[in-house]
């Protein structure tokens, strides 16, 4: 008779059916459904959440683009929203929090340098030379109001005429402030009263 052929070794699958699913790997990928969705949840209360709005950093920014011109600092402007950003968005990196002061001369000018002296930062002097070094974290609120004062005042300087449909894409949808418009007001202050028809009710044929 012929040997018999060994006996196969046990699946790994082996007492689930075609339609049968490991309640194990389904409890996992609810769980982790659950804390992706709990991520998501927390991240667009922080987005919802508004910044203090700083009016007197504001004055100072509009004078400083008033006295140099908007095309002059835009870019100045834009470079301090994207240095600032980048740090709010890490404030535990501390290769972050202590800049040179002749790299930030030459990025955002000594002028701005206010701005990031509002945000927590201080100059002083290092042995390879002259930084402006953060405070730290617990400046990370007052670093966002100033992060929003200094990018609503480099998208001022934008033109508008010249933005492309992605960028005003981008800027509505992050709420940022679009140059040539300072507020949208889509509110009825009045409701207005309902008007009277001038066209007659056409007449039934029983109606004389």
């Amino acid at each position: 008779a012929p040997a018999a052929a060994p006996a196969a070794a046990p699946a790994a699958t082996e007492g689930y059916g075609p339609g049968d699913v490991n309640p194990e790997l389904v409890l996992q990928a609810i769980e982790a459904v659950t804390q992706a969705l709990a991520e998501s949840k927390e991240a667009k209360k922080l987005e919802a959440e508004e910044v203090r709005e700083d009016l007197e950093l504001r004055k100072r920014l509009e004078a400083f683009t008033a006295e140099k011109g908007a095309e002059t600092v835009r870019q100045e402007l834009g470079n301090a929203s994207k240095i600032l950003r980048r740090l709010s968005e890490d404030i535990l990196n501390v290769k972050l929090h202590a800049m040179r002061r002749e790299v930030l001369e030459r990025t955002v000018g000594e002028s701005l340098f206010f701005t990031f002296e509002e945000a927590g930062f201080q100059e002083c002097s290092t042995e390879t030379g002259q930084v402006l070094r953060w405070a730290g974290p617990d400046c990370s609120e007052r670093l966002k109001e100033v992060l929003h004062e200094v990018q609503r005042a480099a998208d001022l300087c934008l033109d508008p005429d010249t933005m492309s449909f992605d960028q005003v894409s981008e800027m509505v949808s992050k709420g940022r402030t679009l140059p040539g418009i300072l507020q949208i007001d889509d509110k009825v202050e009045k409701p207005l009263p309902a008007k009277d028809s001038a066209l007659e009710r056409p007449k039934k044929p029983w109606e004389k």
